[in-house]
């Protein structure tokens, strides 16, 4: 059993994995800022705070970190929003873990944020540059931080039933979609998996169970 805390819990794909963390018998501990989702959590197991990302501050992140075993980072900007919460909410919480003593730290990103992807056709907008523009930023922060840290790049998120089957890779893949579950699934096996840290790995759905796709890129 370890001690999580899932950073942007209420997120459809936070949600998800704090459903598969306390399955497994992990302690969870979940980070909103809206508390009326705070009974979404409970409901779900996990011990609930408020934190908000552009509110709260770094001590208060790190009093809540305190004697975890991991951070996962599950938040990000929703629509309307300003996609530098991205990069800063990511430095935040860096500092945070490494304040409380929290070495594990897995973060979702976005497909090519790491690999230097070009945005073309329906992704090169304005609204996408600025957002792959704060994703490569904190990318950058977690890499260089001493954390034993693992990225996860999935294609674009769809809200289609779980395969159990991806493709996981360190290098540049094609952009495809694959299911929210399905990159749940591949954070907490990752999370899991010491052999992960340190690596960037690119998501999208495939036809390689995850617990094979986990143990081919760990080697």
């Amino acid at each position: 059993m370890s001690r999580i805390v899932v950073v942007g819990a209420h997120g459809r794909t936070g949600l998800l994995i704090v459903e598969l963390l306390v399955k497994a018998g992990d302690t969870v501990v979940a980070t909103i800022r809206n508390p009326k989702h705070m009974a979404d959590l409970v409901k779900r197991g996990a011990e609930t705070v408020i934190l908000d990302l552009e509110q709260s501050t770094g001590p208060e992140f790190a009093r809540q970190f305190k004697d975890a075993d991991a951070v996962v980072f599950a938040a990000g900007s929703g629509a309307g929003e300003s996609s530098e919460i991205d990069s800063k909410g990511v430095r935040k919480t860096l500092r945070a873990a490494e304040k409380a003593g929290v070495k594990r730290y897995v973060a979702i990103s976005s497909i090519g944020a790491s690999t230097g992807m070009r945005l073309a056709g329906k992704w090169a907008t304005d609204e996408m540059k600025d957002y792959y523009k704060h994703k490569r930023l904190a990318g950058k922060a977690i890499m260089a931080s001493a954390l034993d840290w693992t990225i996860i790049e999935p294609g674009e998120l769809t809200e289609s039933k779980p395969t159990g089957k991806v493709t996981l890779s360190t290098e540049a893949i094609p952009e495809k979609t694959v299911p929210r579950a399905d990159v749940a699934a591949v954070v907490v096996a990752a999370l899991k998996t010491p052999r992960t840290k340190g690596k960037a790995l690119q998501l999208t759905s495939g036809k390689t169970t995850i617990a094979d796709a986990i143990k081919a890129v760990s080697t």
